[in-house]
C-alpha cells in the first residue's frame, strides 16, 4: 500500500512539474478570425530602461513577442522576438515572415536574423533593420503569416 502511495506522489509532482514548465497565459487570442491584422498589447519590458515597451500578439496557437532594442534614427535598428506554442511548428523564414513599416505606409525588409532556423516550439532571436534617414512619427513591426495570422502589428511612437 505505502509502495502505491509513493507511486501516486510520484506521478502527481512529475504532472505538477510538467504544467509548471508548458504553462502559460490564459489570455484569448487578439487574432479574430476574419482575417484581419492582431494588434499587440503593451508588457513591461525588463531587459532594457528604454520608453519603448515590449509589446506581445497571441493567435493562432503563437504567441508573438517583440522588443525593441535599438530604436534612434540613423542607427541600426534591432528588436528581440520570441514565439512560444505547444501546437504549431515555427518553421517560418524570419527574414520573409518580418517587416518594419514606417508611418507614410513604406516597407523596409530585415538585413539580419540572428537566431535559430526553423523548426520547434520555441523560437527566439534578434531581427536588424537597416538604419532609417527618413523623419517618421510611428514605426511598425510587422511578422506576417505565423500560424495563420496575416499580420501582427507592433507599433512604437517615437520622439524627435
Amino acid at each position: 500500500m505505502k509502495r502505491k502511495w509513493i507511486m501516486f506522489a510520484g506521478l502527481f509532482l512529475l504532472a505538477g512539474l510538467l504544467l509548471a514548465a508548458c504553462g502559460g497565459t490564459t489570455a484569448a487570442p487578439t487574432a479574430n478570425d476574419s482575417g484581419q491584422a492582431a494588434s499587440a498589447s503593451s508588457t513591461t519590458n525588463s531587459k532594457t530602461e528604454s520608453a519603448f515597451a515590449a509589446q506581445t500578439v497571441e493567435g493562432g496557437s503563437v504567441a508573438v513577442k517583440a522588443t525593441p532594442l535599438k530604436m534612434q534614427m540613423n542607427a541600426t535598428l534591432e528588436f528581440e522576438i520570441a514565439m512560444d506554442t505547444h501546437s504549431v511548428d515555427l518553421a517560418d523564414d524570419m527574414m520573409k515572415a518580418v517587416v518594419l513599416r514606417d508611418d507614410s505606409g513604406m516597407e523596409y525588409a530585415p538585413s539580419v536574423w540572428d537566431g535559430p532556423g526553423a523548426g520547434g516550439h520555441h523560437r527566439e532571436g534578434k531581427i536588424k533593420f537597416a538604419p532609417l534617414t527618413m523623419n517618421t512619427k510611428t514605426l511598425t513591426l510587422v511578422v506576417k503569416n505565423v500560424a495563420g495570422v496575416p499580420e501582427r502589428l507592433y507599433k512604437w511612437e517615437l520622439t524627435q
